[in-house]
Formats: structure tokens, C-alpha cells, sequence
């Protein structure tokens, strides 16, 4: 059985505007749902645990939840913050099926490096790929191989991608996830996407708007 980090918690029983009162205790409010739970389980989990456990494996990789003695392996699925001060203020826990493959969105990291003789930029056009696999077999990324560019090779696609054992890919094999571009091609779309920046803004929505997901991954048990 394979490892996961450990986040320690506790059934929640206060609900609405109270659970103020859990943060400022160091807890953050959260819910576990999913195949194995008849019912949504609302929970308060250790703070700094849940923290260190996201930076940890992010969304791809489980989490041992241990609520009141018993551990429920759990995908976190949903982070909401709030819109301003970035602080946690809910968290959507996932609790799947072991024995049966689910269909999640893993990210792309790459790894190796350019030949010397190949000169370029090198893009990441498609961060995420869409994979099945059983729950403990999700990898926590895939790695593309830069050493595969070559001048002749320009671009790496998704079905061109080794995966781990167990694990299938659901994306588009044909979609292009790294390619090498002339620098001159580079600049022109590092500096299209610095003016569409400029003319967008980065302005924080108001607080009035509410909480502000950190990112909800696709991730659902294959029949």
C-alpha cells in the first residue's frame, strides 16, 4: 500500500458563520464526499497539516484523512479562498473507491534538456493531461523529455508520452503538449500575452463576490 501524507481532523458540528471561530483555533472547514461515505461527512481539519499535505501532492495524489480514529483515503478536490486575503475557508474532500479506476487531470513537468546543437524555446502548451487509473496509481505528474526535441522533431504529443504502469491516457493523443519554437515566434507570443495582461488587469474580485476556488481538477470514477 502505497504512502500517503497524513492530515488529522474531526467531525464538525459547527456549521455557517461559526466555523470563524474554528479558523481562529487553527482548523479549517471542510467535507468529505464520495462513493464510500453514504452521506457527506462535514469535518475540521488541522491547519498547518492540510497545508503541508497540499504543497505536498496538490490534487493528484491522496491524502490519509483520520477523523475521530478512522482514516479515509481522500483526493483533496476543491480549495476555496478567500478572494482578498487568500486565507483557506473551505476545503471538498474526495473519497473514491480504491477498487475501481478513476479519470483525474495530472500536471506536466518537464525534464532532461535541449541538445546542444537544437536551439529554441521551449513551450508547454497543454500543463494537464487527463489519465485512469486506480486511485493509488494516480502519478503525482508526467514528465516529458526535452532531449527528444530536435530540429526535426519540434513538438511532442500527448499519445508520445510514456505513462507510469496502470496508467491509461484519456486525452486526445494527438494534442500537442511541448513544442520548440524560434525564439523570434517566442517573443512575439511572450509579448501578445503581456499586452492582453495589460489591457485585462489583475485586479482581485471583491470580497462581496464570495470565495474563489484555487482549482476544482476533473476527477470522476470510469465506469
Amino acid at each position: 500500500m502505497t504512502e500517503h501524507p497524513v492530515v488529522n481532523g474531526e467531525r464538525r458540528t459547527v456549521f455557517g458563520k461559526k466555523v470563524k471561530r474554528l479558523r481562529r483555533l487553527g482548523k479549517t472547514p471542510g467535507v468529505i464526499a464520495g462513493p464510500v461515505v453514504p452521506e457527506p461527512i462535514p469535518v475540521a481539519v488541522d491547519e498547518r497539516e492540510f497545508e503541508r499535505a497540499f504543497h505536498r501532492v496538490g490534487t493528484a495524489r491522496l491524502v490519509d484523512l483520520v477523523v475521530d480514529g478512522t482514516t479515509y483515503p481522500v483526493f483533496i478536490r476543491e480549495v476555496a479562498l478567500h478572494p482578498v486575503t487568500r486565507e483557506i475557508l473551505n476545503v471538498e474532500f474526495y473519497a473514491p473507491d480504491l477498487a475501481r479506476p478513476v479519470t483525474v487531470t495530472v500536471p506536466v513537468i518537464t525534464v532532461g534538456e535541449l541538445a546542444p546543437d537544437v536551439v529554441g524555446v521551449v513551450t508547454i502548451q497543454t500543463p494537464e493531461l487527463e489519465v485512469r487509473a486506480l486511485p493509488d496509481a494516480v502519478p503525482e505528474h508526467i514528465e516529458v523529455d526535452l532531449s527528444l526535441l530536435s530540429r526535426e522533431r519540434t513538438a511532442i504529443h500527448a499519445g508520445e508520452i510514456p505513462l507510469p504502469v496502470g496508467v491509461e491516457l484519456e486525452t486526445d493523443p494527438d494534442v500537442v503538449v511541448v513544442v520548440l519554437e524560434e525564439a523570434e515566434e517566442a517573443e512575439a507570443v511572450e509579448e501578445a500575452t503581456h499586452v492582453l495582461a495589460e489591457e485585462i488587469g489583475d485586479r482581485p474580485r471583491s470580497a462581496e463576490e464570495g470565495a474563489a476556488p484555487v482549482r476544482e481538477r476533473k476527477l470522476r470514477e470510469s465506469e
